[in-house]
């Protein structure tokens, strides 16, 4: 009975994926260049967070229990961005902040690359 489990729970942890490492290879499609996302803890309130450098940018997608946790969670994302030029975007149970605080992304073309990917990937 052990050796039958032993896969069935492999298959369940492989699908249980963050979403984040999708979202990663969908920014490095776009032809971006993402760093490393290490775990960032719960940034925003209820949420699992990773965190990371796309192409000069702050990124942060978090990974809630529901959709609606996940819209409860953007007013706190915005205040991730703070000051700086950036944007907030819920998909699904994913939220991404996205943050430009040395102002990298003038025209904020990076940024509306950013978001384009995660909305396609996540949607």
């Amino acid at each position: 009975m052990r050796r039958a489990a032993f896969p069935l729970m492999a298959l369940l942890v492989a699908g249980c994926s963050s979403g984040v490492d999708e979202v990663v290879a969908a920014w490095k499609a776009a032809g971006e260049s993402p760093s490393a996302f290490t775990d960032a803890g719960e940034k925003l309130p209820g949420g699992k967070c990773q965190a990371g450098k796309v192409s000069g940018l702050e990124a942060t997608v978090c990974t809630f229990e529901s959709t609606e946790k996940a819209q409860q969670a953007e007013e706190a994302g915005w205040k991730l961005v703070g000051n700086s030029v950036g944007s907030t975007v819920v998909s699904g149970k994913l939220v991404l902040v996205i943050a430009d605080p040395r102002k990298e992304d003038p025209s904020g073309r990076r940024i509306n690359t950013l978001v384009k990917a995660f909305q396609s990937e996540t949607r």
